[in-house]
């Protein structure tokens, strides 16, 4: 017979805290580091002409869509309850793939292998390839709203501000998925304060919202 216990292990807590140091640390890098500034206007032409001006925007890709996609992973397999864990899970696994997706499409476009629109290279076009990124960033924003929320509804015991963080990431990541899924400039926006509320909310999940783990009864007695 088993018991959960009131709080995550150490060793828990510490590899939760690993990962979200991981992530964190991965999107900052990735944002020092820079990306092509291109909008929903801009032609295959300007498109294709941002990434072969910008040869660091693979390292970009590498960090934002591949690292801190891999930590928030190891996140997701750490955080919420025992009862949600498949789903919280699933939605993290929905998040790496993806981030992988689209670091996939983002290395056609560093490496050249998609036409500016005037000279077809394997049929594919930068604009649509472009496109095609912010919309399945769209999708994974929909499946971090998700996992922010899985993560919540797990809780026996919500602190009051750990509550408002999650649901000011929830609220912002929603507006910021009508805009990807769109191509929506205005609604893109929303991503720059739903980036920030998730790094925050990924210290706050490390802090408050780590598995508990499953303790037997006869080692409690003990």
């Amino acid at each position: 017979m088993t018991t959960p216990a009131t709080a995550p292990t150490l060793e828990i807590q510490r590899t939760l805290w690993v990962w979200c140091g991981v992530y964190v640390s991965a999107w900052i890098s990735g944002l020092l580091v820079g990306a092509p500034d291109i909008t929903p206007a801009d032609s295959s032409a300007a498109v294709a002409e941002a990434y072969a001006t910008s040869p660091s925007v693979l390292v970009n890709a590498a960090l934002v869509h591949g690292l801190a996609a891999v930590a928030l992973y190891g996140m997701s397999t750490l955080l919420g309850s025992q009862r949600l864990r498949r789903a919280t899970r699933g939605a993290g696994l929905a998040t790496l793939v993806l981030s992988l997706i689209q670091l996939a499409g983002e290395a056609l476009l560093t490496f050249g292998l998609a036409s500016d629109g005037s000279s077809p290279l394997l049929g594919l076009d930068s604009g649509q390839v472009w496109a095609t990124i912010q919309v399945v960033d769209g999708i994974k924003m929909l499946a971090l709203a998700a996992l922010v929320l899985v993560v919540l509804l797990g809780q026996a015991r919500r602190p009051a501000w750990a509550t408002l963080v999650s649901g000011a990431t929830i609220l912002a990541l929603l507006a910021s998925a009508a805009g990807f899924l769109t191509l929506s400039a205005p609604l893109m926006i929303a991503a720059y304060v739903a980036l920030p509320l998730l790094l925050i909310w990924a210290v706050v999940a490390a802090l408050r919202f780590g598995t508990p783990a499953v303790v037997p009864d006869d080692a409690q007695l003990v």
